[in-house]
């Protein structure tokens, strides 16, 4: 903390110095066990409430301190406000994180505090980079002789300590425009006992601001939720004010996934009920249902495999299986460079990365261009063919029998391109940069991505998978280490997220993720092997010299 040169600033230390604002240097303290599995801190704190006669600057400094309280209660902090203010402060309208903070006293009734800012999160735990300051003023009035907050600050204020210590990264799960497949929205929340309750009222504010178009909901909103969401038994009980279980089949199904793996993230949680105004959604006919069940509307998990081209034909690899291609193409790969493909379509780059064939069963079309990079196939089936049209990148998509080109405002000439396991964004690698989108769909069908975003780096970005619908890992220069990131720029870590899988002794030249809840990784190097991640290490495949893999 620091201290102004001058007589009327009170830092933070000073304060605690004072002593006669009453608050301590160590509030009551408690171990408990780490119950929850997320790697939280198990220090508990309670703030002291202000002491008779403390000064404006001392009520100020325990108006801040009282924010900080583990388990998260604001009960404290409003005592250090007037009653009209406690009524009118919105502790959830958000949270500004600082690294430093100063008290300043000046006039007679006013106070300041000046924050070194790291990162803001909003009412529903969206992040972004604050990298800067924030001055806050308020203003003090008496209360029965004693001074309190006339005008707190909007929403809360807590340390990057605290921050790293009680808040984790956790997704809250919308629906496509389609409503089929679900989307996850990163987030932030603080852990404990309320982590259920935070997780749902943030599903229950709805899709909104996020960079990916047409996210819906079928959940209803926050003033039809309960305060509450309690988990007893490892049953989480969601409960509305409207009558929820007389909804349509179809909607009580999307409601039930999203609240389903929004809710599987916290580890007490097992099932689920959802209820309202008397009514249940068993959509399946059971009224607790499973946290863990649809499957249906995440990524295809039955693709766990890469694709090789190797020995003349084009092969499926798998950890421990290796088999042709079923088809043409796993009796002859014609002289392909690298073969995408999904359960019915297959899209082939030639070696002069001019040509691309994509094909469904055995009706192949012909598409030519300027230096194609890896084709994808979506969780709908549409293929993806990039390539380059002067200074930009061209992006045409092949959809049933449909192939035209889509809208890709902003998006430069890119090494790689890939689409989410949901079909919801994209990402890219383009000069270096890590980019990142949203795919636009008018009646389920492609037609334009969003301006890329562009996600901070250690390194030059070579190449970009999906490892799931809200992170991404890319390969960086020869000789530094795979990363991964959450396309908020959080979590960046090198490999796997937790670390701990080092690249061997080698040189990547191709990294392909499977579009399943949990990716498997692969890597081919520049002599032609094929690896696999196997949990904690990197094994190789048993597969002969492979050409091109996707």
């Amino acid at each position: 903390m620091r201290r102004p040169s001058v007589a009327v600033v009170l830092t933070v230390v000073a304060a605690v110095l004072a002593g006669c604002a009453g608050i301590p240097t160590s509030g009551p303290v408690e171990r408990v066990e780490d119950e929850s599995g997320l790697g939280e801190s198990t220090v508990r704190y309670t703030p002291a409430g202000p002491a008779p006669g403390a000064t404006e600057a001392q009520i100020v400094r325990g108006f801040l301190d009282a924010m900080l309280a583990y388990p998260v209660s604001h009960r404290v902090a409003a005592e250090f406000l007037t009653p009209d203010a406690a009524q009118r402060w919105r502790p959830g309208q958000g949270t500004t994180v600082y690294t430093e903070a100063a008290i300043f006293s000046g006039a007679v009734g006013t106070g300041r505090i000046d924050l070194d800012t790291d990162v803001w999160l909003d009412e529903q735990g969206r992040l972004t980079p604050a990298d800067g300051s924030r001055r806050v003023e308020v203003d003090l009035a008496r209360v029965d002789g004693q001074w309190r907050i006339a005008t707190p600050p909007d929403g809360v204020l807590v340390s990057r300590d605290w921050f790293d210590d009680y808040v984790r990264a956790f997704d809250l799960y919308f629906l496509d425009p389609g409503g089929r497949h679900l989307v996850p929205v990163p987030v932030h929340e603080v852990v404990g006992d309320q982590l259920a309750t935070s997780l749902m009222t943030g599903l229950a504010i709805g899709p909104r601001g996020d960079s990916t178009p047409g996210l819906t909901t079928a959940v209803p909103s926050t003033e039809e939720l309960r305060a509450s969401v309690p988990v007893v038994g490892g049953v989480a009980q969601i409960d509305f004010s409207t009558r929820v279980g007389e909804l349509s089949t179809a909607t009580q199904k999307r409601i039930s996934a999203q609240v389903a793996w929004t809710l599987r993230q916290v580890p007490a949680v097992t099932d689920i009920q959802i209820t309202g105004d008397g009514t249940v959604v068993a959509p399946t006919g059971d009224a607790v249902q499973d946290a863990g069940g649809w499957a249906s509307f995440g990524p295809d998990k039955s693709r766990r495999w890469a694709i090789v081209v190797a020995e003349g034909v084009v092969q499926q690899v798998g950890p421990r299986t290796r088999e042709p291609l079923p088809g043409e193409w796993g009796q002859d790969d014609r002289g392909a460079q690298m073969v995408t493909a999904g359960d019915d379509r297959v899209a082939g780059v030639w070696r002069d990365r001019a040509r691309v064939t994509t094909a469904v069963g055995t009706d192949p079309d012909e598409i030519t261009g300027d230096r194609f990079v890896r084709p994808v196939v979506d969780i709908d089936g549409a293929a993806w063919l990039v390539d380059r049209s002067a200074d930009r990148a061209r992006v045409r998509v092949h959809e049933g029998d449909d192939f035209r080109e889509v809208s890709s405002p902003g998006l430069p000439v890119v090494s790689s391109f890939a689409v989410s396991p949901d079909g919801a964004r994209y990402a890219a690698t383009a000069r270096g940069r890590l980019l990142v989108g949203g795919v636009e769909r008018v009646d389920g069908r492609v037609v334009g991505l969003t301006p890329p975003r562009r996600l901070a780096t250690e390194a030059a970005a070579r190449q970009v998978v999906w490892i799931d619908g809200s992170r991404v890992a890319h390969l960086g220069p020869p000789g530094t280490q795979l990363r991964s990131v959450r396309i908020d720029g959080t979590g960046a870590v090198d490999a796997w997220p937790g670390g701990g899988q080092l690249l061997p002794d080698i040189e990547p030249v191709g990294l392909v993720a499977t579009p399943a809840a949990r990716s498997d990784l692969y890597l081919l190097d520049s002599e032609g092997g094929v690896w696999v991640l196997d949990r904690t290490r990197w094994v190789p495949v048993d597969v002969p010299v492979a050409r091109g893999i996707a």
